[in-house]
């Protein structure tokens, strides 16, 4: 299915997929700007599709990014909240690729309802609604927002040759 359409917010591109993400079924989602390794995702969607969690947030530790989303975990990944700003152990950010299980639809309607808009703040209500998130760390996810990131995209690709 190709939906093509003009919205305001990533979570409003999801929310637009939700006719085709019915069911019971898990489903991943990616942003169309991030850029990584395809055997990181490929093992990604592995361990998502083993996992018993709620969501599976792929996260790095690359920072480059004007407006990043602080991933905060405790010891073994469990994502505890999402910010702004970086606090004292928050190593990691998103990388704009989700592993989600049909929970997270009822939280998207939800924001939705309630004129919630960006998808930073659907991934902070999904730990307010208690649904189990927990971080998946890739070594870098390049995130191509403007004319330079092209470069950087273009040399981390060589580097994978």
């Amino acid at each position: 299915n190709l939906v093509v359409k003009d919205t305001p917010s990533s979570m409003h591109s999801m929310h637009a997929l939700m006719p085709h993400l019915q069911g019971d079924e898990k489903f991943c989602l990616t942003t169309v700007d991030t850029l990584f390794h395809e055997k990181e995702f490929a093992r990604y969607i592995a361990a998502f599709e083993q996992s018993s969690c709620d969501g599976l947030m792929a996260v790095t530790d690359y920072i480059d990014d004007e407006k990043p989303l602080y991933v905060e975990t405790d010891g073994e990944l469990n994502i505890t909240a999402f910010g702004d700003s970086a606090v004292e152990g928050s190593r990691y950010i998103s990388g704009g690729i989700y592993g989600l299980t049909p929970k997270a639809l009822d939280t998207l309607q939800k924001c939705m309802e309630q004129g919630i808009a960006r998808m930073r703040n659907f991934q902070r209500m999904l730990i307010g609604d208690g649904l189990a998130l927990q971080a998946y760390p890739f070594t870098k996810i390049i995130d191509i927002d403007h004319a330079e990131d092209i470069g950087k995209a273009e040399e981390f690709l060589n580097e994978e040759k």
